[in-house]
This record gives C-alpha cells, structure tokens and sequence, in this order.
C-alpha cells in the first residue's frame, strides 16, 4: 500500500487520518469487548505507530479496563458513531485503527485472529488464519 493511500475516517467524515508509514500488523479480534465495540463477531483492526498517524477532529474515547490491566481506550465519531481506533496503556506507541475506516480498505490483509477462545458460534473468519489467545 502506498503511503498516499494510507488514509481514511468516520461515516460522516469529521474525523480524518492518514499514515505515514504502513501498518506494523493486521488482525481480527473476537475477544467480547471488540465484539460489543464494532457491533459485530469480531473487529478488523491494524497497528500503527502513534507518531505515524495524523488525525484532523475531534475522537472521543471511552476507557475501559483490558484483562491484563491495561486501559484500553476505544475512540469514535460522537457524531456518527464510527469505531475508528483504539489506544492501549500498555502499548502507548500504538494506535489500533478499524480496517472498515480506511478509504481503500481492500488493503487491509490480516496476519491473525486474536481472542479466538471468545469467537461467536456465528462468526466465520478464514480459518486459515493462526489463532491467538494472548492472556
């Protein structure tokens, strides 16, 4: 994916980011917080270094605590309501970025299915995929 191309934001297009470098990372999710955050089986999401992206707008962040300890900070269009990305305290470096908010998001190629032990009997992901279960 070219640099150029490496943009993207919320439903109603008050938020809007792009990237500088590609991403570190790409993967499904299916632990029960992503589930509830996408509204979905599992959210499509890609690791970026923080000081790679700039974001115009206002995301607004709701924190919750993660199963290791860490805040995990879950950042939206107050807006629309678009989940854009997430923030780890214990990866502050990181921005996790929903795929579905690219503006090209043929790109995004997942690497992995974490949380595989929380998937939904209903949620189909290429079982190809390696499956991990970080505790």
């Amino acid at each position: 994916m070219a640099e150029s191309q490496i943009s993207g934001g919320c439903a109603c297009g008050a938020i809007r980011y792009a990237l500088s470098e590609p991403p570190q990372f790409a993967f499904h999710c299916q632990c029960r917080p992503c589930q509830r955050a996408t509204g979905s089986g599992h959210a499509s999401a890609f690791v970026v270094a923080k000081d790679a992206a700039t974001v115009t707008g206002d995301v607004t962040f709701f924190d919750r605590p993660s199963d290791a300890g860490n805040t995990v900070s879950q950042g939206f269009c107050a807006a629309c309501g678009s989940p854009l990305m997430n923030k780890n305290s214990g990866h502050p470096d990181s921005l996790y970025i929903h795929a579905a908010t690219l503006d090209d998001p043929r790109f995004f190629n997942p690497g992995a299915v974490l949380f595989n032990s929380a998937a939904q009997p209903w949620d189909f992901v290429d079982p190809a995929l390696e499956k991990w279960n970080p505790s």
